[in-house]
């Protein structure tokens, strides 16, 4: 009966190892890993089933061949220990071969040889209906090669396991190393070491299903196989056929009469309890919260739930990042979104990834990625192409394993970069699924937020012009009054024209006029308002104009009063020790090739005194100035930014303290 038992456990065995390597091979995961691992599975496939053909009651010729067959293939499967424990790259599909591997190699090949001449084992002997081999001393080289390998490979996963920072891989990792390994071991030694110590029985050889497992563990664990429907169809096989192949056994023993019977029986109830069957082993292969126990469904209701309350753009790129590289389980993330500017893409939020290396990839006028991203919208999964493909190659050069645009109504309003250095990485249908749901609902997050900023700042201007109005409503007649009764130098009078310019700049503020666009040259806009300022001598001015600038369609009154309020903050902050304005255009190429919208670039630079570093942040907001004792009303500068912003452009400032300042315009060229 123990006999019995034990080769019909082996027979499963050998049919869990097939049907392993096919659900592995389906998957065409570009890796080594994977092809290697198939190969452990068909060696040890082959071993249990060279071990059943010992399962005859006297030693014979072909058992001794089939002794020899097993230990040749055992021999080999220390080198393939190796293989599998070393580091690659993403998606290589060839190891990097060193002197250790040949080494491991070609012991392994003087050990299958010594097997074949029959060194190892010099006669066989049977026990309770089982062949077993009555080994040399040589065997002993065997053994001590092979526990070697063991050491190694179980230093190494330690290793791993010490110097991981993944939850999920320590988790997997300090499974392997508390439990599989130690058992792994066990199970090679009661193999070996028993029958050496002639300890035998039968039930020696089930050490071998022992194994089966472990590797059904370490498929689903790293996920080699998807469980969709074609594995669910695989599984169910294999399991009818465990429920068949038992009840055929014990059919065999209780008689023929009950056979169809039984058969029809055993069959419906495997197929009912297969998909049990595999929800009990998920759930014994993984913890609760290990696995990707949620559902697509629940991981976007649980994005809803929290995107919605998220009113800031960069507390949402944080957000989206921190959500995306936590459910696709990557450990580089970065989020970009797009804006209108020369440069069109602003980096966010970056875990793990090197800055500049990401500004050098969207800057670039040649990537593969960038036009995918820009052209076609789509996700990009390195792991769609094989790795002899550039875009394959591009993602490997900075450590990508998938992109995500972000597109809503058909607009690129962002995209996200996931990547790290695993060594080997496999995306999912649920986790392709995931990424092409959230993306949308990402981008149209990106816009909320927009909208909702937008809405804020305009109620913001609209609570800031009833003010405004309200002011200008009550103080215009006493300042009318005022400037009628008291003598014209004044300090009352002084005030009064003070205050009105206060009113009427806030009202312009908050109320802009509608903008009159018509063709200029900017070269002679900024002549013309050079034109009207009081230059003292000591400052000289330069021009660097670019003699190529288009015509561009601004509002010639609203771009003037621009130039007009800069230049004299510059001709102010140099008024005492004189100094240079250099005043430079030229035209900018724009960064990415599907924004093709040519800019215009004007940068206004002094040699005054300076913007102290903690005043740059403020210096466009209203009612900021450092110049209120020369009748300054802070509103200069952030009239200047809106009329800028609403000709679609950009300003920034530069300043160091006692060396000068430089403002830097960009407009759009809009024909």
């Amino acid at each position: 009966m123990s006999v019995y038992l034990t080769g019909l456990f082996l027979s499963l065995t050998v049919t869990l190892h097939l049907v392993l390597s096919i659900l592995i091979y389906r998957q065409r995961i570009y890796s080594f890993l994977v092809p290697l691992f198939i190969y452990l599975n068909v060696l040890l496939a082959l071993v249990e089933t060279a071990t059943l053909f010992l399962f005859q009651p006297s030693a014979t010729t072909s058992a001794v061949a089939f002794m020899k067959i097993r230990l040749v293939l055992e021999t080999f499967i220390p080198p393939v220990l190796v293989l599998l424990v070393q580091e690659y790259s993403l998606g290589s599909l060839f190891p990097r071969v060193t002197f250790k591997h040949a080494s491991l190699f070609v012991a392994s090949l003087a050990l299958a040889l010594l097997a074949i001449r029959g060194e190892i084992f010099h006669t066989t002997y049977s026990m309770n209906g089982i062949v077993y081999p009555e080994y040399t001393r040589l065997f002993w080289i065997f053994l001590v090669y092979f526990y070697s390998v063991l050491i190694y490979v179980g230093f190494t996963f330690y290793r791993n396991y010490r110097k991981s920072r993944r939850s999920y891989e320590i988790q997997s990792l300090r499974v392997i190393v508390r439990y599989l390994f130690p058992i792994a071991v066990v199970a090679i030694s009661v193999l070996h070491l028993l029958p050496l110590m002639h300890l035998l029985h039968p039930f020696v050889f089930l050490a071998y299903p022992v194994i089966g497992g472990i590797m059904l563990y370490v498929s689903f664990r790293f996920q080699f196989f998807e469980y969709d429907e074609t594995s669910r169809r695989f599984i169910h096989f294999f399991i009818v056929s465990a429920f068949l192949v038992t009840f055929f056994s014990l059919v065999y023993r209780i008689g023929y009469p009950t056979m169809f019977l039984g058969a029809i029986g055993i069959f419906l109830f495997s197929y009912m309890m297969s998909d049990r069957v595999v929800d009990w082993l998920r759930s014994f292969f993984f913890r609760e919260g290990e696995s990707e126990e949620m559902s697509v469904e629940e991981e976007l209701t649980n994005f809803l739930g929290e995107v919605g309350r998220l009113l800031d753009e960069k507390e949402l790129a944080q957000f989206l990042g921190n959500f995306s590289s936590k459910v696709l389980k990557c450990t580089k993330v970065a989020v970009v979104f797009s804006r209108f500017d020369i440069r069109p893409y602003e980096l966010m939020y970056n875990v793990g990834f090197e800055g500049g290396a990401l500004e050098e990839l969207m800057a670039s006028s040649r990537s593969r990625i960038m036009e995918i991203l820009e052209y076609d919208h789509k996700i990009i999964n390195k792991f769609d192409y094989p790795p002899g493909d550039p875009l394959f190659q591009e993602m490997e050069k900075y450590r990508l394993y998938m992109v995500l645009p972000l597109v809503a109504q058909n607009n690129l309003t962002g995209f996200i970069f996931l990547g790290g250095d695993r060594k080997q990485v496999r995306f999912f249908s649920h986790d392709l699924r995931f990424a092409r749901l959230f993306s949308v609902q990402a981008a149209n997050a990106i816009q909320n937020v927009r909208a909702i900023q937008k809405a804020m700042q305009s109620e913001k201007m609209a609570e800031l012009g009833t003010m405004a109005s309200q002011l200008a409503h009550d103080f215009q007649s006493f300042i009318t009054l005022v400037k009628l009764d008291v003598p014209q130098e004044g300090r009352l009078r002084n005030h009064a024209v003070y205050m009105e310019k206060l009113v009427q700049d806030l009202l312009h503020y908050t109320r802009p006029q509608e903008l009159r666009y018509s063709a200029v040259n900017i070269n002679q806009l900024i002549d013309m308002t050079l034109d009207m300022l009081d230059i003292p001598p000591n400052i000289s001015v330069e021009r660097h104009y670019s003699s190529d600038l288009p015509l561009i369609n601004v509002d010639t009154n609203q771009m003037r009063r621009v130039f007009l309020n800069l230049l004299e903050n510059s001709i102010r902050a140099m008024r005492k020790k004189g100094g240079r304005l250099k005043i430079t255009t030229r035209p900018l190429r724009p960064l990415s090739h599907y924004r093709r919208n040519p800019w215009i670039y004007i940068e206004i630079l002094d040699e005054g005194e300076g913007i102290p570093e903690e005043f740059l942040e403020k210096i466009f907001e209203p009612f900021f100035t450092t110049h209120k004792h020369e009748g300054g009303n802070g509103m200069g500068l952030a009239m200047v930014k809106q009329i800028i912003t609403r000709h679609r452009g950009f300003i920034d400032v530069a300043s160091r303290v006692g060396k000068g300042t430089i403002f830097n315009i960009r407009l759009p060229y809009i024909s």
